[in-house]
């Protein structure tokens, strides 16, 4: 009898941020509907201008579903509010927002077009759901709430590889007969098959919005955001894309080049888990 207790009783969550909260659901809203439009997408059938509208929108509900998700955990962090709670309800909206409705975004493309098998295309986008779920799963385990976390990222971020397949999408439906819309198109598959593989690397990724606005910079650095924002502004429908392309490309490209020009070190001085013991995955 002395060593027998009570089952101790599930803690009841009684208290909760609630502009961080609203900010993270209207990320996953924007995923869900982004589902809905590609839904709406593929029960049209043939190409059509209104099956592009479809497409065009869903693609752009997951770039705004981005700022959302920009914004709830730094205003959590600011207003000192994180909680487990909250980077619980955020993983489960990013695998909405940026595991399911790219993955659906690509099937309903490739299904649309019909220029791959369905199983091709199928076995692709459920690899990047799969992967998607692996990335966010371990970024709950490894990261804390410190600001210190969110200087680097272990892996390309889900938001930045659900960009990199919305922003693919925009140059096919507003300019579907310029032969670099149709390639960016056809290279959908094979984008979300590499993005899935660098989201459960161990590539780092730089933090941009905090390594760009936090602290004191240059005055020429404003002169040069600005030139982007202008940029962007004019030829937003290959310019975001571009953006994001480099953004995921820059992470193996640096591994590569720090593996080829670091200078080999005795296997007694190096430190497990140091950045000489750097490992793809």
């Amino acid at each position: 009898m002395g060593g027998w207790r009570w089952p101790r009783r599930p803690r009841r969550l009684r208290h909760i941020a609630l502009l961080p909260a609203f900010l993270t659901l209207a990320n996953g809203v924007c995923g869900f509907l982004a589902m809905i439009k590609v839904g709406e997408g593929l029960t049209l059938g043939t190409k059509s201008p209104a099956q592009d509208a479809a497409f065009h929108m869903a693609a752009y509900l997951v770039l705004i579903a981005m700022i959302f998700d920009a914004l709830d955990g730094k205003v959590a962090r600011m207003t000192r509010t994180t909680s487990n709670f909250g980077a619980q309800l955020d993983s489960l909206c990013d695998l909405v927002t940026f595991g399911c409705a790219p993955a659906f975004l690509v099937y309903g493309l490739c299904h649309a077009t019909s220029f791959l098998p369905d199983r091709v295309v199928e076995v692709a986008c459920v690899l990047y759901v799969m992967c998607a779920l692996i990335r966010l799963a371990r970024f709950n385990v490894e990261t804390t709430p410190d600001e210190k976390s969110h200087q680097e990222f272990a892996g390309l971020p889900s938001p930045a590889a659900a960009g990199v397949i919305a922003a693919a999408v925009i140059p096919w439906t507003a300019f579907p007969d310029w032969a670099v819309s149709r390639i960016i198109l056809k290279a959908l598959p094979v984008f979300a098959v590499v993005l899935a593989v660098l989201m459960v690397s161990r590539i780092r990724y730089v933090h941009l919005v905090n390594r760009i606005f936090k602290g004191f910079r240059p005055f020429v650095t404003l002169v040069e955001l600005v030139l982007v924002f202008v940029l962007v502004a004019l030829l937003h429908e290959f310019a975001i894309f571009l953006g994001f392309f480099v953004y995921a490309l820059i992470g193996p490209v640096l591994w590569l080049r720090r593996r080829l020009l670091r200078k080999p070190v005795p296997a007694a001085a190096v430190a497990p888990g140091s950045d000489r013991d750097e490992t793809l995955f």
